[in-house]
């Protein structure tokens, strides 16, 4: 059994090295951060960049590159960018409002 979790934890930091997402936390990990602007609505957001990182590539494939926060539609977002789409995220929330092919 602890071959299988030192296994799996190998297996979510090669993922974690390739999508230049770090895990905050416990072992000296310092969180990277891909923002590049709205770092100052970051006390509004109620779900972290990771967080939205997640959404944003569940909803679209391909390289993840920056991120902003930013009001759309009335509402604070994290905009990822994943592949050729600018995923919006809600900030409150971590719905996915729009993916639209590359904005």
């Amino acid at each position: 059994m602890r071959k299988k979790l030192i296994a799996a934890g190998a297996g979510l930091a090669a993922m974690a090295a390739a999508t230049g997402v770090a895990f905050a936390g416990g072992h000296g990990a310092a969180a990277t951060s891909r923002l590049d602007d709205g770092k100052d609505l970051l006390p509004q957001a109620k779900i972290t960049e990771q967080d939205a990182i997640a959404a944003a590539q569940r909803a679209a494939s391909g390289a993840l590159n920056e991120v902003d926060l930013e009001h759309y539609q009335g509402r604070l977002v994290y905009n990822v960018d994943v592949g050729a789409k600018d995923v919006k995220v809600e900030a409150t929330t971590g719905d996915v409002l729009a993916a639209p092919q590359g904005d």
